[in-house]
């Protein structure tokens, strides 16, 4: 009958790669017969720790081949409860508390076998440490440990402190260097390290950090150099503060994606004899700093401030900044760039009048008193000016709920008139943003725009009224990422919440009806500010937040839709918050960007119009018919047309 439960293993390494047992006899004066490394496998899967909690397939790790397998037991604990609970070590087993005699990969190891079996693994792999600390030689490498992997916990007996007194001066010899850096670097090891700040104890290792990160900054010190340990805090200092901070307007793709900008690498050239040999260092503290694997400057010497500009120029060379910083908007720069809103309304009493005859005819009859309420809180903020938050009556959610869901589509502008003007009001914004399971504003969007609602089935009032609701949604941090979201989805059909608000603009641009155009005019110019926004604070697509090529994507559809809208539109007003849009789209765009936009012939479109206005603006001033007001706003906004006109041209 087969056994029950799943087999442990114990993987036993030695990552001395046998020098323990040839070398340790005289320097320690007991045998040792290996530095030992385990891991353990269990449901076909190696774990162990190092840079963190690692994972690979049994005996394919970088530590090679195990010297030893051990049968550990079989354990009943179900797969699933397994990963949960590694999920959690994960947590507490990270690659900054990993120390070589503290907190190994054999304590891992211990706790996972406990685990898993109740079962410590063998005591002679576990004890290694403490027993090699009450040893002279183990005391007399105590302090280069403890430089590498910070103090540790290990009780020093009075025995220890005794050899500790008569043992010899740890000075170590160039092999014995190497064999200790060697043992930490194999001791940590693991793929790639992701983290900012590393150290390399060995030429493999500070090759590999070479050839996975565009951009290495190389601290060379050494324990017994002053100056070394006046720079070194700042070295780290600086290389965190430029990974957490360091932005360019404009900045390559390869500044947004997830990692870090630049690496920092430590080596102690005591322990590190042969990086040192290769790379030439006699005197510390050196800094070396690599673009692609290639030493582009070095200096020597404790200089902060020329350790700050060379890690600028690093970055600098790295990700240079976009050609358009050095090309002059001021047309595009003088315009405004806050969100156009719909806040303001004159007509309330005919809007709630409108709207109780639409309830009446759909024998609406029992909302009479919480409507009255809500038309009184909005009379006192919209035409009193009161200020503050509304003061909006208990079951006013459930008054919209049963409008937007009794009332025909042709009678809903009223409802939606109300709420773009309720969505202002920050409370109630933030309900419909964090705390509405309903989705409600969204659901409006996609049931009154895009693939759910062909533009002639939509009466123009209500499609009015649904684009003003979406402007009026650029209010705050918040609110523009919801319309924005490519994670959010609306159940049952999962659209990403961005395709319901793309699909809305871009169905409305081409409505025959100017007051639809010019509503979806100004919903383009909204995204295309943020768009410009995040481009300038978080260089284009922020880390983590979402694939650069579908940001492209996204961002191509909208300068292709606003691209047409704009070649067919007529009315100057409309005509410049379109070309407003593209000239923010296209400014600190990507190549890919650049390259749609002239092969549509956005550079084209934009010089004919700019002719058209030319030609209009010579014809008003022949006629000498620049006195009227009404004239001058209009020669103002063909005068705005014409040089920003000219902005986007050289944009392209």
């Amino acid at each position: 009958m087969e056994e029950e439960g799943a087999p442990v293993q114990l993987y036993v390494y030695d990552l001395s790669q046998g020098m323990a047992r040839m070398l340790s006899m005289n320097l320690v004066g007991r045998l040792i017969e290996g530095i030992w490394h385990t891991s353990v496998v269990v449901y076909g899967t190696e774990h162990y720790f190092g840079q963190g909690v690692m994972e690979s397939m049994p005996g394919r790790t970088h530590h090679g081949v195990p010297l030893q397998v051990i049968d550990m037991g079989r354990t009943h604990i179900p797969r699933d409860m397994f990963l949960e609970y590694l999920d959690g070590m994960k947590k507490h087993w990270t690659a900054d508390k990993y120390h070589l005699l503290d907190n190994n990969c054999n304590n891992f190891s211990n706790e996972l076998c406990n685990f898993l079996i109740g079962k410590n693994i063998p005591s002679h792999i576990t004890a290694l440490p403490a027993e090699f600390v009450n040893t002279p030689f183990g005391q007399s490498l105590l302090p280069v440990l403890e430089n590498m992997f910070g103090p540790s916990q290990l009780a020093r007996s009075a025995n220890a402190a005794a050899n500790a007194a008569t043992a010899a001066s740890p000075g170590l010899s160039p092999s014995l260097a190497s064999l200790v850096g060697n043992v930490a670097a194999a001791a940590q090891s693991a793929p790639p390290s992701k983290t900012a700040l590393q150290s390399a104890y060995n030429v493999a290792q500070l090759d590999s950090i070479l050839a996975s990160h565009r951009c290495v900054a190389i601290d060379f010190t050494s324990m017994s150099c002053g100056p070394c340990r006046v720079i070194s805090p700042e070295f780290e200092r600086l290389i965190e503060s430029y990974n957490r901070e360091y932005r360019q307007t404009g900045m390559g793709a390869g500044a947004r994606v997830d990692g870090n900008k630049i690496v920092g690498v430590k080596v102690d050239v005591g322990l590190s004899r042969d990086i040192a040999q290769k790379y030439q260092i006699t005197a510390t503290p050196t800094f070396k700093f690599f673009l692609d694997g290639n030493e582009i400057s070095q200096f020597k010497g404790a200089n902060v401030q020329e350790l700050t500009n060379s890690i600028e120029l690093l970055l600098y060379s790295a990700y240079p900044p976009h050609p358009h910083t050095k090309q002059r908007t001021p047309i595009l720069d003088s315009l405004p760039n806050s969100p156009i809103l719909f806040a303001q309304s004159t007509q309330l009493n005919s809007i709630f009048n409108k709207l109780e005859t639409f309830m009446r005819e759909q024998s609406i009859t029992d909302k009479q008193s919480q409507l009255d309420a809500l038309k009184t809180a909005l009379q006192a903020k919209h035409e009193k000016g009161q200020s503050g938050a509304l003061h909006l009556p208990n079951g006013w959610k459930e008054l919209l709920d049963v409008l937007l869901q009794r009332i025909p589509t042709e009678q809903l502008f009223p409802v939606l008139d109300i709420l773009r003007l309720l969505i202002l009001d920050e409370a109630i914004r933030d309900f419909y943003v964090k705390n509405d399971p309903e989705s409600t504003v969204m659901n409006v969007l996609y049931r009154f725009g895009g693939q759910q609602a062909q533009p002639e089935t939509v009466p123009k009032a209500v499609r009015v009224m649904v684009l003003r609701l979406a402007c009026n949604h650029f209010t705050s941090p918040t609110s523009i990422a919801q319309l924005l979201s490519l994670s959010q989805t609306l159940a049952p059909h999962a659209t990403p919440f961005r395709s319901v608000t793309t699909a809305l603009l871009i169905d409305s641009l081409l409505s025959p009806d100017a007051a639809v155009r010019q509503c979806a005019a100004s919903l383009a110019f909204n995204i295309s500010i943020e768009e410009a926004k995040s481009r300038q604070s978080h260089a284009g697509v922020e880390s983590g937040r979402e694939d650069e090529g579908i940001h492209e994507e996204w961002v191509s559809e909208l300068v292709a839709a606003i691209a047409k809208a704009f070649e067919d539109e007529e009315e100057d007003e409309i005509v410049l918050r379109l070309l407003t849009a593209i000239a923010h789209l296209l400014r600190f765009a990507t190549p890919s960007i650049q390259q749609l936009a002239t092969v549509i012939g956005v550079g084209t479109a934009v010089t004919q119009k700019r002719a058209t206005r030319e030609e209009q603006l010579r014809n008003l001033r022949t006629k000498g018919a620049t006195g009227d007001a009404q004239i001058k706003k209009d020669l103002e906004k063909k005068e705005k047309i014409v040089g920003l006109a000219k902005e986007v041209v050289e944009l392209l």
